[in-house]
């Protein structure tokens, strides 16, 4: 072959080459970015710094996290979309990426093929919590109540199309039950409603039943499959005979997409020994968080069972679609 057409091949090699993310041999040798799509002082956000201190001191190297919020996390996913598929760009993942595209006509991005999922890290689940005027001590009772009062029982939740939502849509679907949506710009907002009784019910994840503790709030039932620790008195939605109303939270880590194989691998080596740490789960417990560790070959099954779940269910609920 003339020496000129090995020239072009060679050069070529180089340019294909170029267009490869480079393997993991020195990963990492700088800073790495987590998005995180809601802002600071939320639970996703102290999730997401707890993973990046433990993790990155695993890794050696700092993660410093990236807030960028609004459009129902679609911001935050198009940062992480644009950015190079090397693993210094990560996000904090949870369900909305896998309701929003169900509930969002505008919402670009499916949520596992754009997506390298990483692994999946913790989940946790939801209360629903009545003020204590409201006439009842059960769930099956509010249920009972809900049918008899004109226009339901009214709750709040920390928005349309968010996990607190969709978790009483569900309750109502399957129960029968009357129960009428005020959404807020936040969960702490609907809790204080809720306490005042301004609202009868409200939709809260674990972390934020400590305003129960008192006696402001009632809390009926917990959407996980067992009672957590911070509530070992109340009963689970199953325990209170709907064993289909079952609402977990999960928070996992993802990248753009075509991240490098090694690079996945060595994410999940470490993040499998941060999990087990017992000051790790001790500060997970404390925000009403349990660790579910799975390995990025589950989580994708994982997310791909999520996104089926919610493609049936929240048009079953009459949810409206927007743009």
């Amino acid at each position: 072959m003339p020496r000129s057409s090995l020239g072009v091949l060679f050069a070529a090699a180089i340019l294909l080459v170029g267009l490869v993310p480079a393997p993991a041999q020195d990963y990492p040798n700088r800073p790495i970015k987590l998005i995180i799509h809601t802002p600071a002082g939320s639970l996703v956000d102290v999730l997401g710094r707890l993973i990046a201190q433990d993790l990155g001191d695993r890794l050696g190297q700092s993660i410093v996290a990236d807030n960028r919020t609004g459009a129902a996390t679609q911001i935050a996913v198009d940062t992480l979309i644009r950015s190079p598929a090397d693993g210094y760009t990560l996000m904090v993942n949870s369900p909305e990426s896998t309701m929003q595209p169900v509930l969002k006509r505008s919402y670009r991005y499916d949520p596992v093929k754009d997506f390298t999922p990483v692994a999946l890290v913790v989940t946790s689940w939801t209360v629903f919590a009545v003020n204590p005027k409201v006439p009842a001590n059960t769930l099956q009772e509010l249920i009972a109540y809900s049918k008899t009062r004109p226009g339901g029982v009214r709750y709040g939740s920390g928005g349309t199309g968010s996990v607190l939502h969709i978790a009483v849509e569900m309750l109502k679907l399957k129960s029968g039950g009357e129960f009428t949506h005020v959404p807020y710009r936040g969960g702490a907002q609907a809790a204080t409603d809720a306490i005042s009784g301004q609202i009868d019910m409200v939709s809260m994840g674990l972390a934020s039943t400590r305003v129960a503790a008192n006696g402001q709030l009632r809390v009926l039932a917990q959407t996980g499959p067992r009672r957590h620790p911070m509530l070992p008195d109340v009963p689970t939605t199953a325990e209170a005979g709907l064993p289909d109303v079952r609402m977990e939270t999960w928070f996992g880590l993802v990248g753009p997409p075509g991240m490098p194989a090694d690079v996945v691998a060595q994410l999940n080596r470490e993040l499998a020994i941060v999990v087990k740490q017992p000051a790790f789960q001790d500060r997970l417990g404390k925000l009403g968080l349990a660790v579910d560790y799975r390995p990025a070959t589950e989580f994708v099954s994982f997310m791909t069972g999520d996104t089926e779940k919610w493609r049936t269910l929240i048009p079953a609920m009459g949810i409206p679609v927007v743009d």
